[in-house]
């Protein structure tokens, strides 16, 4: 049974930039789709809405973070 592999959010850019540049690019896409906790309530729905501007799902509590992470 293969291995279980990291997602592979580079797909787009197929064989340029370097695998170097691929693979930082790769770690900040992933990092960015994650769900975060809320601070407010504590739940794991905190998603990017846009650079900086993050939500909770399930609250509604808004803040300003990262571009990337909270």
């Amino acid at each position: 049974m293969p291995t279980p592999r990291a997602p592979n959010m580079t797909k787009g850019l197929k064989a340029r930039y370097g695998s170097t540049v691929r693979k930082r690019v790769s770690k900040v896409l992933y990092a960015r789709r994650m769900t975060r906790q809320c601070p407010s309530c504590g739940s794991a729905n905190l998603r990017r809405v846009s650079a900086g501007i993050w939500s909770c799902k399930k609250c509604g509590y808004t803040m300003a973070g990262g571009a990337y992470e909270p």
